[in-house]
């Protein structure tokens, strides 16, 4: 089967958006019929113009639920980077794959939010790093109450029911970088801290800020789609699928030594992010004080109207990606400086962007 129709939903965001040119521009000359869904006609132009029409697209939401299931069953691939916590969403693709009756690839996007601890202001970083490999069992068994678990349970049981399925699940830590996109070219995480420091009139960290995330370069993650998606088309039957199939978007040592609760090379503290952040907007005079306060969870919530905002920097997930590794992914921008780096750029991103 040559997997020529791919269906992708969240093409014009930070993540779907690179998944989609890594798909246009791959260099295996691959081509395929694509369609996008697509919130309303001003995204649908956008898109088709940027890509010089080289995609289709569908015009709806996440809960148009026929419009949803029809592109599922005329597709041979499904591209999922939208709202990765819609359960009812998650439940149609789940319910659609099951019963489909001929070889289909599943793509799925979750985060390294499902593997953070809770939030509290006596913890500080963590000594726990999970591998998708050597955990994955512990991975397949975390609690429903983790951010995105609920609908990782519903993707991992499709292969179960329906061997003709293939599914992957790539798991971002935090994403850094500018993306070569279509629409929205900037992550999420880093950026509305700046955003809440703006806000704020002064940067801060979230409690003491010593928590420790791994990171990854939209670049490399986008690499990681295009790797996945050309393996599960040739057919390899080396590469883990379904609930062995757990990869996380993040990028590790080779010689990682004893881990302690210092922040490795491939590694930041929110508390260090937070305090480039104050110097980076101290630099262009946008903040008085390139200190750094804490807040509490309600103070966050209040900066970013975003109640999952406190968990984005008060908590530890720590993860390694010993199951791209494995299959050839090699990253370009795991040095240090490509993630300090990027937040001068950051910064000047959103001024441009008002």
């Amino acid at each position: 089967m040559s997997f020529e129709t791919v269906f992708i939903t969240g093409a014009t965001g930070y993540i779907g958006g690179e998944a989609l040119y890594q798909l246009l521009n791959n260099k295996e000359g691959r081509k395929f019929n694509i369609t996008a869904l697509v919130r309303n006609e001003a995204k649908s132009e956008k898109l088709l113009k940027a890509t010089n029409h080289q995609v289709s697209t569908v015009i709806g939401t996440l809960d148009d639920t026929e419009l949803f299931k029809e592109q599922i069953l005329k597709n041979d691939v499904i591209i999922n980077t939208a709202d990765v916590d819609n359960v009812p969403h998650a439940q149609v693709l789940h319910d659609t794959l099951i019963k489909i009756d001929r070889p289909t690839i599943l793509i799925h996007t979750s985060g390294t939010s499902v593997i953070g601890d809770d939030l509290s202001a006596d913890k500080n970083a963590t000594t726990k790093i999970y591998s998708d490999v050597k955990d994955i069992d512990e991975i397949n068994k975390l609690p429903e109450k983790q951010p995105h678990r609920p609908v990782d349970k519903l993707v991992l049981d499709i292969e179960e029911h329906n061997p003709k399925v293939k599914t992957v699940i790539i798991s971002p830590s935090t994403i850094f970088g500018l993306s070569d996109g279509y629409d929205k070219i900037i992550s999420i995480q880093i950026p509305m801290l700046i955003n809440a420091c703006l806000k704020r009139g002064k940067a801060f960290s979230v409690y003491n800020g010593n928590y420790i995330w791994s990171h990854v370069h939209i670049k490399d993650l986008g690499d990681l789609y295009y790797l996945l998606l050309s393996k599960l088309i040739t057919g390899d039957k080396s590469l883990p699928t379904g609930k062995k199939g757990y990869y996380f978007g993040a990028y590790i040592l080779k010689d990682e030594g004893s881990v302690t609760t210092r922040a490795s090379a491939i590694e930041h503290t929110w508390a260090e992010v937070s305090k480039v952040v104050a110097q980076e907007l101290k630099k262009r005079n946008l903040i008085e004080s390139d200190e750094v306060s804490h807040a509490d969870p309600e103070d966050v919530v209040k900066y970013t109207s975003f109640d999952f905002g406190p968990y984005l920097w008060g908590t530890n997930a720590r993860s390694r990606a010993d199951n791209a590794y494995a299959i050839g992914w090699k990253p370009k921008y795991s040095d240090p400086n490509s993630f300090w780096g990027s937040i001068g750029p950051d910064v000047d991103h959103i001024v441009k962007s008002g």
